[in-house]
C-alpha cells in the first residue's frame, strides 16, 4: 500500500504535514478533497477573512502527485460586521 505525504497550506503557509496510506490514486484524491472540506470547516468558518487552502500531496520518493486549492471569498456588506 502506497504511503503519500500530505503537505497543508493556508494562505501560502505551512499548517503541517500528514502521511497516509492509501490503496488507490482515487483514494488519495478523495483524502485530499476531504481534507480541504475538513480544514474550511474548522479553520476557515469563524474567519471573516478571504482564505485560500491547498493540499499538495507526494508519493513514497517526494514528487508530487495531486494538488487541489480551496479558495473562499466573503465579501460582507458596506455596514455589515462578522457575526451579525
Amino acid at each position: 500500500m502506497p504511503t503519500y505525504l500530505f503537505h497543508v497550506l493556508r494562505n501560502g503557509r505551512t499548517l503541517g504535514d500528514a502521511s497516509v496510506d492509501l490503496d488507490t490514486l482515487c483514494d488519495m484524491r478523495w483524502e485530499a478533497l476531504k481534507a480541504l472540506h475538513d480544514i474550511a470547516l474548522d479553520e476557515v468558518s469563524s474567519s471573516d477573512l478571504d482564505e485560500t487552502l491547498t493540499v499538495i500531496v507526494h508519493d513514497e520518493v517526494g514528487s508530487p502527485v495531486y494538488s487541489a486549492t480551496l479558495t473562499i471569498c466573503q465579501p460582507l456588506p458596506v455596514g455589515s460586521s462578522p457575526g451579525s
